[in-house]
């Protein structure tokens, strides 16, 4: 059996096993991926991300896709991760796989140390109509301070991303400063501009499976209580143009805030059951 470490000139031959959605992220500076194989059948894969890579004593792996046949190709995959996160300086891992189908992947990760429960995923799953029925799309209007991001020039998109690094206001994409800016939906993803200055962001997006996904939803030094939806009623009513009612879009419950903005919009938005679990390096 062979472990094989997933790079952009070989993913082509593996994104029908990982997904297309998790196989567009190998390339992206902090993912890492590897597939055991064995002859042309791929046994077992592995997707993970580096996080708090600036805090030395906090940096940490993050595994996102995990998938096996057996226990052999599991057992080597997970050490191979191991040596690689132990190059990197990795102190702590975790990991989140779906309930579903993953007895195998759930007992491996067991064995490997992980501490495993069942929880319920950190990302929601919505249909844009489901959107535009919430009490949102009538109480809050847009103000004008909030535009599309394809209104602003590339260089004062790049000045407010890095306002948002230096605060390590990242949302999901540790690798923001990175990312282009047509990396993100430019029609649906949005910003608040006063005084020549952005303070606000709300940025999706859209996954090769087509599901637009939340990466960054923040406001600085204003008032989120205004901003916040005002940017989402920007969100829902540019997606409306755009998308069918049945449109899927992933909200994600990264942090605190996140937390309890969704639990306001959306009280009734459940995540799929997943074991989530984590390891000491």
């Amino acid at each position: 059996m062979q472990i094989r470490v997933l790079s952009p000139e070989v993913i082509s031959q593996y994104t029908d096993y990982i997904g297309h959605d998790m196989a567009e992220n190998i390339g992206r500076p902090y993912y890492r991926g590897l597939v055991a194989t064995e002859g042309d059948e791929k046994r077992a894969g592995l997707v993970w991300e580096y996080k708090d890579i600036e805090r030395e004593a906090q940096n940490r792996s993050c595994i996102e896709f995990f998938r096996s046949s057996d226990a052999e190709a599991s057992k080597l995959i997970l050490a191979e991760y191991r040596e690689m996160i132990t190059e990197y300086g990795v102190k702590s891992s975790s990991a989140v796989i779906p309930v579903k189908n993953a007895k195998e992947e759930k007992a491996a990760l067991k064995e490997a140390g992980f501490s495993m429960r069942l929880s319920e995923s950190d990302d929601i799953l919505v249909s844009l109509s489901e959107l535009s029925a919430m009490p949102l799309t009538k109480k809050y209007t847009v103000p004008e301070e909030i535009q599309p991001i394809r209104q602003i020039t590339v260089r004062k998109f790049k000045r407010g991303i890095a306002e948002c690094v230096e605060r390590d206001r990242k949302g999901v994409c540790e690798d923001l400063s990175y990312l282009p800016m047509g990396w993100f939906d430019m029609d649906v993803s949005c910003c608040y501009e006063t005084d020549d200055t952005i303070k606000g962001f709300l940025l999706f997006h859209k996954l090769p499976s087509g599901i637009l996904s939340i990466q960054l939803m923040l406001c600085i030094d204003e008032d989120p209580g205004k901003v916040i939806p005002g940017m989402m009623r920007f969100f829902i009513s540019a997606c409306e143009e755009i998308y069918s009612p049945d449109q899927k879009i992933r909200l994600n419950r990264h942090n605190e805030a996140s937390f309890h903005l969704t639990e306001y919009f959306l009280p009734r938005g459940f995540g799929i059951p997943v074991y989530a679990g984590s390891r000491k390096e």
